[in-house]
């Protein structure tokens, strides 16, 4: 990997779910990765593979049974007493597909919306949302 900065790292991490009483799903089973600020990651796997569940764990929509997640070399999944604390959660945004969407606004006004509800100045909101065209 380059010099770059790291955004996230993964370390190990974890999760599995309860299918019936005495019978567990593995879905992640000791993730690891580092994904370099400004860089452009995709996913990709069959279904079932555990991409969903990987991107929620990112997205702070879940909480994996184990592992570490840095956000900009900061644990923001931290484990306390058998729980994980969110310290992350403004931090980053999770924008759906299909009807998560607000079809009565454009797409750069879905992504702006997180900012909006946060209460950050238009100027900030706009330059947190663009994409960097160089």
């Amino acid at each position: 990997m380059s010099d770059t900065e790291i955004l996230i790292e993964v370390m190990d991490l974890k999760k599995s779910y309860q299918v019936t009483k005495t019978n567990k799903l593995e879905v992640l089973k000791g993730i690891s990765l580092k994904i370099n600020k400004e860089a452009i990651v995709s996913v990709i796997g069959k279904s079932g593979a555990g991409k969903s569940t990987l991107l929620h764990i990112l997205g702070t929509l879940d909480r994996p049974d184990s592992g570490k997640v840095f956000l900009k070399e900061k644990m923001y999944l931290i484990k306390r007493e058998n729980k994980y604390q969110n310290s992350g959660v403004k931090k980053i945004g999770f924008i759906f597909q299909f009807h998560h969407l607000l079809p009565e606004f454009t797409a750069i006004e879905n992504v702006m919306i997180a900012s909006m509800i946060s209460g950050q100045p238009d100027k900030a909101k706009q330059k947190n949302c663009l994409p960097k065209l160089d």
